[in-house]
């Protein structure tokens, strides 16, 4: 397994669980109405630092054991697996802007937009992680 093939499994693995934990926490224990968009962002506060931190640590001992592959350029292969899984990442994020712009009009509050956009994000971002974990698979 090629060290940016390691990178995209802790990537997979830490958002699922961070922002699985947040949208979990989000309509269990925070309160619903106006204070709602304060507490999403401090929540939200903490699932980013949550991500930079395991993400440095764990990529680090990763790099750490193999600096000579962490240091490595991307070859042809990897680059075109980028490409692809950023090239499927495109479309939730096209569904999930026509989403909003219908929730917009249909007079959803401003919480739900915001958590709404955030969660086409994270779809998005697993979308391109897990097709560039096959592709690597797949191709490997």
């Amino acid at each position: 397994m090629t060290f940016r093939e390691k990178t995209h499994w802790v990537a997979l693995v830490v958002m699922i669980a961070a922002f699985g934990w947040y949208f979990f926490r989000l309509h269990t224990a925070l309160p619903h109405g106006p204070g709602n968009i304060a507490a999403s962002g401090s929540l939200l506060t903490v699932v980013t630092i949550g991500i930079i931190v395991a993400m440095s640590i764990i990529i680090g001992v990763i790099a750490a054991r193999s600096p000579s592959e962490a240091h490595a350029a991307a070859d042809e292969r990897e680059r075109a697996i980028h490409w692809r899984g950023t090239h499927y990442a495109y479309y939730p994020i096209v569904l999930g802007v026509w989403l909003c712009i219908w929730m917009i009009f249909a007079g959803y509050s401003m919480p739900t937009l915001l958590n709404t956009l955030l969660a086409v994000v994270v779809s998005a971002e697993l979308v391109r992680i897990g097709a560039q974990l096959y592709l690597y698979r797949r191709d490997g």
